[in-house]
């Protein structure tokens, strides 16, 4: 006997709300969390064997400082739980503010930025699919969106920083349109 498909309604609870976590699943949030320090790690190893990235003399300390608070800050927006449907969904993220900042002293170019906030994306991917044992499937898409829409945020901050010298605050940016 066939088991009816549930379609859910706009307006309505979305399943992953009304159905319990399956044991032993991590949700996207928690693997992020978990997994930071290796995220870092990984980051960090793609960074050094991108030739657009590995020209600078950089300690891994003055490479990677700036990690910790956006991975933050992405699994903070991840527990937003919705799917992110304007600009205004993102978060202020002064972690990103100051990486801009920091960088043009260190002599990045945009390119260079463009090219970190990439690998940031394909190692927090990479990180999702070593863990695809654990993971909760349930709301994997939404936070897959959340993620590229978080990390291209901060980016667009750090690049405002980076080019105008941090003399707007992040919040400004981010306010939400009046309508």
């Amino acid at each position: 006997m066939a088991v009816p498909l549930t379609v859910p309604v706009l307006g309505t609870t979305p399943l992953a709300e009304t159905n319990p976590k399956p044991a032993g699943r991590e949700s996207v949030a928690s693997i992020l969390v978990r997994s930071k320090t290796q995220l870092i790690e990984d980051w960090l190893r793609r960074t050094k064997g991108t030739r657009e990235l590995n020209h600078l003399e950089l300690s891994d300390e003055q490479r990677t400082g700036h990690l910790p608070k956006l991975v933050d800050d992405i699994v903070t927006r991840l527990a937003k739980a919705s799917i992110p449907t304007t600009d205004g969904d993102a978060i202020a993220s002064p972690a990103a503010v100051e990486h801009g900042n920091l960088r043009r002293t260190q002599g990045y170019s945009s390119a260079m930025l463009i090219h970190e906030s990439r690998i940031l994306q394909v190692t927090i991917f990479g990180t999702l699919h070593q863990n695809l044992a654990t993971l909760d499937f349930r709301l994997l898409l939404p936070d897959v969106m959340t993620i590229a829409d978080e990390v291209d945020s901060q980016l667009t901050q750090t690049m405002e920083s980076f080019t105008n010298g941090g003399s707007k605050s992040a919040k400004a940016r981010l306010v939400k349109p009046k309508g």
